[in-house]
């Protein structure tokens, strides 16, 4: 990959400015925080030489000069790395020298110390490295080191006995160590990289989550995870609004696409965000129009009062601005479920719903129609006005009225 980061932190810090110059790889891109990308790199390899230049230490302490000079200089080689990535911004080039040369360290230090008897498990550093190119590089670069390591560890186990017999047992100290210097460096890394993946599947568990909330309702969510289908439901009573702009089609033929869905999406919220307060379930947006339900996907006996409520308030929010709408209320029942396997959607069938749909295309601009049996619920909260009865196509001709506000405002 080419491309560079696109950092959402201050660049005005030193974490900032790497992270806008570090080009990214297969496996730092599944990091989305620039700055634990930068921190990432920086860890790995500053922290590797700190580890390195002390192994290299102690084994020159311990009379170990070829093991303890090719140490130091991977110390040396993690830091030229390090100043390569942070002066271009790369990642791959350093990242691939950096594990050549731990791989060349690994062999020369175990050759050097006797085999693995001798050796403390230096070549055990290995898992580490693994690791370190899996989260820096990516799953491909990590197998192909593992498949490096495994067979040079297999050919290291037929060589044990020569190796061991090449020199005489090294410092019991250097040995003890080492075992334990690997054993803690090791234990570290895999511990830290067991709590980031752990961390990472749980953040993209609650992404995914979040996702099927903003698709579903909670309730059928939590029935689609727990059985992988949703059982269609039958509800006696509820309240269908139907909201459409008046005019929309001739008055945006021509116009800048960007323009009109960005007023679409600016109204749209705002009803969002009152079926929201009001307990309502959007159910979908085709083109201009928007539809909303009270009473599913969990009963509720003032659905009429509250879809009422709900389209005043449309009504009111879309006052000044640039739509004038049609509502239209309905209530009556319905049956509820989701279809399809894929792109799930909830949403309701039934008579209840077409009539609602016709209550909003029959309606005036400006005004909330509602059906007889929309009226007969919220008559005693809701000043309501008789409009007489209107012919409509496929019910012959229906009384509706015209919802004015609650009672006494």
């Amino acid at each position: 990959m080419t491309g560079r980061l696109d950092p959402k932190p201050s660049q005005g810090d030193i974490w900032g400015r790497l992270a806008a110059r570090t080009r990214p790889t297969a496996g730092i891109a599944t990091i989305e925080n620039p700055r634990a990308i930068v921190q990432l790199v920086t860890a790995t390899l500053i922290g590797s030489s700190l580890i390195t230049a002390l192994l290299g230490w102690f084994m020159l302490e311990r009379g170990e000069p070829l093991a303890g000079y090719w140490t130091l200089a991977l110390s040396v080689v993690y830091l030229a790395t390090y100043a390569w990535y942070y002066s271009t911004g790369r990642v791959l080039g350093p990242a691939i020298a950096a594990a050549i040369a731990s791989i060349a360290d690994l062999i020369i230090v175990h050759v050097a110390l006797g085999g693995y008897a001798y050796s403390g498990g230096h070549f055990a550093w290995g898992i580490a490295l693994v690791f370190a190119l899996v989260l820096l590089l990516g799953r491909r670069e990590g197998i192909a080191a593992a498949a490096v390591l495994v067979v040079a560890a297999v050919v290291f186990a037929f060589l044990e006995k020569d190796l061991a017999a090449s020199r005489l047992p090294p410092d019991p100290t250097l040995r003890a160590f080492l075992f334990a210097g690997v054993f803690v460096g090791d234990l570290v890394i895999l511990t830290a990289v067991l709590v980031y993946f752990l961390r990472r599947v749980g953040a993209e568990r609650a992404r995914a989550e979040s996702l099927l909330l903003n698709v579903l309702p909670a309730e059928v969510a939590a029935e689609l995870k727990d059985h992988g289908r949703v059982e269609p439901r039958r509800f006696d009573a509820i309240s269908v609004v139907f909201a459409d702009i008046v005019g929309f089609t001739e008055r945006y033929a021509g116009a800048d696409p960007q323009e009109m869905v960005g007023q679409l999406n600016e109204i749209f919220t705002v009803f969002d965000t009152l079926a929201a307060k009001y307990g309502c379930e959007k159910i979908r947006t085709i083109g201009d129009a928007y539809m909303a339900a009270a009473g599913v996907p969990v009963a509720r006996e003032d659905h009429a009062e509250v879809a009422a409520a709900l389209a005043l308030e449309m009504l009111e929010s879309a006052e000044g601005g640039p739509f004038t709408f049609r509502i239209g209320i309905n209530s009556g029942p319905v049956v509820a479920g989701v279809i399809g396997t894929t792109k799930f959607q909830y949403d309701v069938w039934g008579d209840t719903v077409n009539t609602a749909s016709r209550m909003e295309s029959h309606g005036v601009p400006g005004r909330i129609q509602i059906s007889e049996s929309t009226y007969r619920l919220i008559r005693h909260g809701y000043d309501c006005v008789p409009r007489g009865t209107i012919q409509v196509k496929g019910k012959g001709e229906l009384p509706t009225w015209f919802l004015v506000g609650a009672k006494g405002s």
